[in-house]
């Protein structure tokens, strides 16, 4: 006796679990390939704008290249930092705070990749927010509001963005696991 009235109705889902319906392996692994891409397109742009380019055209095209493709790798890397921390039962306050780690690696704690995945994270908001301070004038000449950097501080910004981006490719390369080809 199968009757309707005694079947009870399936449980609604609440806010959060709504919310996160689209938090899949394969949904990280998109936003993780679509950083990686639009972070390689920066990196081969940004060297593209350290050799001296005769054509200014050229040289105008690798540079919108370039911020749009930062621009995106920050939109994409933003969601995938929440759901890797996440995934990874990993509290946000250590990437505010990861000197908390350090007595666990002291006590012979295996945290060698988490470790070098906070330095990759704190390398790539460094240079995303050396990238946007270069920019910042650009941005505001187009929004009507003309300003400059302070003299002296664009070229420091620059080194310190090519510093943290030379280190990102870096730790990129130590904290990707390594697989066989096979």
């Amino acid at each position: 006796m199968n009757d309707e009235s005694t079947m009870e109705p399936a449980a609604k889902p609440d806010a959060a679990e709504a919310l996160l319906v689209w938090r899949t392996r394969e949904s990280s692994r998109h936003l993780l390939m679509a950083v990686v891409y639009s972070l390689g397109i920066a990196c081969a742009t940004g060297v593209a704008l350290l050799l001296p380019l005769e054509n200014g055209h050229l040289t105008l095209v690798a540079l919108v290249a370039h911020l749009v493709s930062g621009a995106l790798a920050l939109v994409f890397f933003i969601p995938f930092l929440f759901v890797h921390l996440s995934d990874g039962k990993e509290p946000i306050r250590h990437l505010v705070m990861p000197w908390r780690l350090l007595h666990r690696l002291y006590k012979g704690e295996p945290l060698y990749h988490r470790v070098l995945g906070y330095m990759l994270m704190w390398c790539l908001l460094l240079a995303f927010a050396t990238g946007l301070a270069i920019a910042a004038p650009a941005i505001f000449y187009l929004a009507g509001q003309p300003s400059i950097l302070p003299y002296g501080v664009g070229p420091a910004l620059l080194r310190v963005h090519f510093t943290f981006s030379g280190l990102l490719v870096f730790f990129v390369l130590l904290h990707f696991p390594k697989r066989a080809l096979s």
